[in-house]
């Protein structure tokens, strides 16, 4: 019995957890930031209709994130608003946070009175129709929408 619990055991590596949070967030094609220790807290909305505040204390945390804002407030005092499309959080117990997202944006990266206007979100497929084509028009419009509103508050 006593080969069997060794055999059966778990090993495990210690995570080491810090007391600031180590923030990476990137999307496809960016890495917006690599090991970020200087940020105090981030906020965000979620896809279920909830607002978030991730700091140094908060638990272990994983949610999906509604298109729209995000704030990172730094320690000195800075904040940074980026706008994204969409992505996922998530808190690890080392203090570390991954936020992956789809698509981000900056102020000075669109044009956003163009984003308003287009219309490029809703332009279907050629030669495509149906109600898949018309729910992902919808889709497309509503997504340029809030963006667009998100942006407003940069």
């Amino acid at each position: 019995m006593l080969h069997l619990s060794r055999v059966a055991r778990r090993f495990f590596a210690e995570v080491v957890k810090t007391d600031y949070m180590v923030v990476k967030m990137y999307t496809p094609t960016a890495s917006i930031f690599n090991g970020a220790t200087d940020i105090e807290s981030i906020y965000f909305e979620t896809l279920d209709g909830g607002k978030g505040v991730m700091n140094a204390q908060h638990m272990t945390y994983q949610t999906t994130l509604l298109p729209g804002l995000i704030e990172v407030h730094f320690k000195a005092g800075q904040s940074k608003k980026i706008v994204h499309v969409g992505g996922i959080l998530q808190k690890n117990t080392d203090n570390s946070v991954d936020i992956a997202l789809f698509e981000a944006f900056e102020k000075g990266d669109l044009d956003w009175d163009a984003l308003k206007k287009s219309d490029v979100f809703a332009n279907e497929p050629i030669g495509e129709t149906g109600a898949d084509i018309d729910f992902l028009k919808k889709v497309g419009l509503q997504l340029r929408d809030e963006v667009s509103n998100a942006s407003a508050n940069l």
